[in-house]
Formats: C-alpha cells, structure tokens, sequence
C-alpha cells in the first residue's frame, strides 16, 4: 500500500493520483522538498488534464527503462541533490497541447525537455545551481 495523498487543488479536486505517480516498478512514491506545489500551481494554471507517462522511478526501474544515470525522476537514491522525485513526463497528443504546456512551463521556471509524444518537466533549479534549460529530442 502507498502511503500517498492525492494532490489536490484548493477546492479539494485531484489533480494527481498516487497511481499517476508511482513507479511503474516498484510502486514507490517519494516527491522532493517542494515539488508538489509545483505541480499543482502548473496543473492549475494549464486548466486540463495531464496523462503522466512517468514521474517517480525507483534506481532499478530507472535503468530498466534506460534513464539517465542521475535522472531527477529517481526518488531513492539519497546522494541525488533533489532526495525525491523532481521531473515528470507528460503525455502530448497534439502540437498545440504541446506548445501552450511547454511555453506555460517555461514561463514558471521548468526546465523541459521536448520528444516526439511528451514533454519531460523537471524542477532541477531547485535542487542545483543551475539555470533552467530546454533539450530537444525526436524520440
């Protein structure tokens, strides 16, 4: 069982389900310091809903699924600067759910990197000192 309250808005609506952001592997859920109110505050602000493709990952689902050796995504790994989950994959279906969700999440400070059928979010200037950046990739 996972131990994990549902995001919600300020009218008590989810807007992220503890399924949603689970690993896919182990089940396990561990959201950074502050990583929440971000989500929230981009849901709200994008005022549709967001298929999460992936958000926490477990160290052995991550290399399973080939992420990056110090992906944001992975939440238990303590020597990692965020101690939780700071990145997450949002399905995009069409180009202009697209271009609205990748300018509105740069405009709150996300960094982004932009494939062929999502957008990957993460909060890495939160946890390290480093501006927000924006990657593109075709796969």
């Amino acid at each position: 069982m996972i131990d994990f309250e549902p995001l919600r808005n300020n009218k008590g609506a989810i807007l992220f389900s503890a399924q949603e952001l689970k690993c896919k592997g182990s089940g396990g859920i561990r959201l950074a310091r502050g990583f929440a109110e971000h989500l929230i505050d981009l849901r709200e602000a994008f005022g549709q809903p967001m298929r999460v493709l992936s958000c926490c990952r477990s160290t052995n689902y991550n290399k399973k699924v080939g992420g990056a050796l110090k992906s944001f995504h992975i939440y238990d790994d303590p020597n990692l600067p965020a101690n939780g989950t700071c990145a997450i994959d949002i399905a995009t279906p069409n180009i202009i759910e697209k271009d609205r969700l990748f300018h509105l999440a740069k405009s709150k400070g996300w960094s982004i990197g932009v494939y062929k059928n999502f957008l990957h979010l993460d909060r890495r200037s939160d946890y390290l000192d480093v501006n927000p950046l924006i990657f593109h990739r075709e796969s």
